[in-house]
């Protein structure tokens, strides 16, 4: 890496991190109308009465009366109501579906778990652990804790520690509010303010190495995850990394190349970059090409492509760490282009002759900004306007290096045989929680929550 240079997903990093600073409410959004209720008091997801319990506090989510909605029109036109009265850039499953999404994970965490500890037989004393990465408006921790406890009450007392490991100081200060001060599972939950690219690269603390069957959960994290970008080299062969650099450092000398490297995390993101491509040598993509060379290996014809690294390194942490982990990993499989009409930049992403500020590669994600401007690449947005920026997951690709991760940790650590799936999502809540999906169909059978979003997939480790 040449002095100026940053490696790609630092600087994504970077950007991401400026975003996800703001105020709480205008990242994640919640649902907060009049043709909305509360689940009804008295009941719990299970259809049994409720066993009296503290009050939960009054940021506890609404829930859209699905019963209500007549067709796909219908919902069609109540979700344009939610998002547009909403203040947060986007609206989760885990809040337009609540409590019925994280229900079903909750099931799935349940049946997970009770056949990993049925494998452990008497080298575990009957306890594991929920791990949630990227855990939002703490809304899927607070309603799968109600569900286990109210639905698969055995198993919520052998519940060690729900942790929350996530990045966004503001959602950090939100899920404290959300899970600690005043609820009922306040005893059961650990935060963790952390840097999701310090723990791929090792530079954090993640988890403490155990046996312990750990379910670990991922909720549309992995499209703002970092990535980076590689291609191979047309006359020499070589994987080349793509790196940024200040436009207006082209010209002038390098300046020392360790004091560049250590300073990254103080980049001045509002001033204009360019991309460019040198010898690869940054260790977490190296490791990850040598896991599962097959599975990410640039090819001169296809040109560059994107890398998800910071998802595949904690998922090599996560196997080392807890090689008896159950996982469960929703995203979006595919992702529409930007959208042409809102395009606010005119400067170019392509080769067209002009200066060519990135290369086009397989993957390539979405740039938004907070009007609702898409951008044609992640540098043609203002360099200090906040940004969304958000990349689809080939899912089959990723569910095979999930293997490759396992394989690896068995080799140093006995555990039960296990299998990774890419599921599309809705397969995934269907065979999980058919009844809760049942509980958002509308009057003529058409449920949102499986026929819609058929863009999303989900990563599923399971004991078997």
């Amino acid at each position: 890496m040449s002095g100026r240079n940053v490696l790609l997903r630092r600087y994504l990093c970077k950007r991401l991190a400026e975003y996800y600073s703001q105020p709480a409410d205008k990242v994640v959004g919640s649902i907060d109308s009049g043709f909305i209720s509360r689940i009804p008091s008295g009941i719990s997801s299970c259809g049994a009465s409720k066993i009296s319990s503290p009050q939960q506090p009054e940021t506890s989510p609404r829930s859209i009366d699905f019963s209500s909605l007549f067709n796909e029109w219908h919902w069609k036109h109540t979700y344009k109501r939610v998002y547009k009265e909403q203040q947060g850039m986007w609206l989760t499953p885990v809040e337009l579906f609540f409590p019925y999404y994280s229900n079903i994970l909750g099931n799935f965490v349940s049946e997970s778990m009770t056949t990993a500890l049925n494998n452990m037989t008497m080298r575990n004393d009957g306890l594991f652990e929920i791990v949630e990465l990227g855990g939002g408006r703490g809304t899927n921790a607070m309603a799968l804790l109600n569900h286990l406890s109210e639905c698969h009450s055995d198993m919520y007392k052998r519940l060690h520690c729900y942790t929350i490991f996530d990045t966004s100081p503001t959602l950090h200060e939100l899920q404290r509010k959300v899970l600690i001060d005043g609820s009922r599972h306040a005893d059961k939950v650990k935060l963790v303010n952390i840097d999701m690219m310090d723990v791929a690269e090792g530079n954090s603390m993640f988890l403490a190495p155990s046996d312990m069957p750990t379910a670990v959960i991922s909720l549309e994290l992995l499209d703002n995850l970092p990535h980076d970008k590689i291609g191979k080299c047309m006359e020499t062969g070589e994987i080349l990394q793509a790196e940024v650099a200040p436009a207006s450092s082209i010209d002038s000398d390098p300046v020392d190349k360790e004091r560049a490297s250590s300073t990254w995390t103080h980049l001045d993101t509002s001033q204009p970059y360019i991309e460019t491509f040198s010898s690869m040598n940054d260790p977490l993509l190296q490791h990850i090409l040598s896991v599962a060379p097959s599975l990410y290996q640039p090819t001169v014809s296809m040109g560059p492509r994107w890398v998800p690294t910071v998802a595949l390194g904690i998922l090599l942490k996560l196997f080392e760490c807890r090689p008896n982990s159950s996982v469960a990993f929703a995203d979006f499989d595919w992702l529409p282009p930007p959208d042409v009409g809102s395009l606010s930049d005119t400067r170019p992403c392509g080769n067209d002759g002009n200066l060519a500020l990135v290369e086009p590669a397989v993957g390539d994600p979405i740039v938004t900004d907070l009007s609702g401007n898409d951008h044609l690449c992640y540098l043609t947005s203002p360099p200090d306007a906040l940004c969304d920026i958000l990349f689809p997951t080939d899912f089959g690709r990723f569910a095979a290096f999930a293997k490759s991760a396992i394989e690896q940790s068995g080799s140093k650590t006995k555990r039960f045989s296990i299998s990774a799936l890419a599921m599309k999502q809705s397969d995934f809540l269907m065979k999980y929680g058919s009844g809760e999906v049942n509980k958002t169909k509308g009057w003529t059978g058409y449920s949102p929550l499986t026929n819609d979003f058929g863009n999303c997939s989900v990563l599923a480790v399971t004991p078997r």
